[in-house]
């Protein structure tokens, strides 16, 4: 069965002289520009308040910048207890960073963006008072469409809109609308044994001449995280071509293991670099990995498990 290699130990941990990520940094959003790649990570202090730090890393994994203060801090009412597990897209020389808002009681999607990381705009929440989370971009409109994939537990779905100001501001019933016809947004189900319990978005979807490669996470029944690769289909990404059945990265190494959250790898970011895919996780809700596998591979063996 397919299985992702891992590069090294954890390539990015608490520190613990910083307040703000001495308790915890993992769930990177990743982005790559030019020969390095961008990280947004999530950073826990005290009783687990997020916020959200940047680090510039080599294709390797190495550090090479990690900024000493956060580019994202909790301000609004619902962003008290944190700002959490981001996901980044970049059109139009802009990048979009969706992320959760969590005010103890409820998570909300809501969107930022930046030219730099340096400063960054809030947009507000984009999902309606719904526990929703792992909602990420696709990061190329598909038949015009600015497509947005989320969370409603157990299943994936995905929510179409006419542009950026469409999803800001969407007709008054839309998100009624979606919700109560879930079933026909729904693009993935839990399916295999390691992913009986649910499953969510991990890293934004890849385009590929095979249709969009999704790495995704499950959890089975004993509340293990581990990752899983699908294929959609590149006109209708809401029919999968392609699964493993099995998980491509489980829980095994002792940041993986032991943590805030035991026995967790949680895949949020990749980059691509020639052949090589590179994928970001956290570790047990305490550290951040990084794992890779050939495009070419990976590909070749999904399209043996079509569906």
């Amino acid at each position: 069965m397919f299985k992702l290699q891992r590069i090294g130990n954890a390539v990015l941990e608490p520190i613990k002289e910083n307040l703000w990520e001495s308790q915890a940094v993992f769930n990177p959003a990743t982005i790559r520009e030019g020969d390095h790649v961008h990280m947004i990570y999530r950073a826990v202090e005290g009783d687990n308040y997020s916020t959200l730090g940047y680090a510039k890393l080599d294709r390797s994994g190495k550090i090479m910048e990690r900024w000493p203060q956060p580019i994202l801090r909790r301000e609004a009412p619902y962003e008290q207890r944190g700002v959490e597990d981001p996901r980044l897209a970049k059109f139009d020389g802009l990048y979009y960073l969706v992320y959760v808002a969590f005010d103890s009681v409820a998570v909300r999607v809501c969107l930022a963006s930046t030219t730099d990381f340096r400063k960054v705009e809030k947009h507000g929440i984009i999902i309606p008072d719904v526990w929703d989370k792992d909602a990420m971009f696709f990061p190329e409109l598909v038949r015009g469409k600015l497509i947005l994939m989320h969370r409603i537990e157990p299943n994936i779905q995905l929510a179409f809109f006419n542009d950026l100001e469409h999803l800001l501001k969407p007709e008054k019933d839309y998100w009624q609308k979606h919700l109560t016809a879930l079933d026909k947004y729904t693009a993935m189900r839990p399916q295999y044994w390691w992913e009986a319990k649910k499953i969510g978005g991990g890293a934004p979807p890849i385009p590929t001449k095979e249709g969009w490669l999704v790495i995704y996470h499950g959890v089975d029944d004993k509340l293990v995280y581990r990752a899983g690769a699908a294929l959609l289909d590149y006109e209708n990404p809401l029919r999968v071509i392609a699964r493993f059945p099995e998980p491509i990265l489980e829980p095994e190494r002792q940041f993986e293991k032991v943590g805030d959250v035991p026995n967790v790898v949680f895949p949020t970011g990749t980059a691509i670099f020639d052949d090589e895919l590179l994928i970001y996780y956290g570790g047990a809700d305490r550290a951040i990995g990084l794992a890779t596998c050939r495009m070419s591979e990976i590909l070749h063996e999904l399209k043996r498990h079509k569906v």
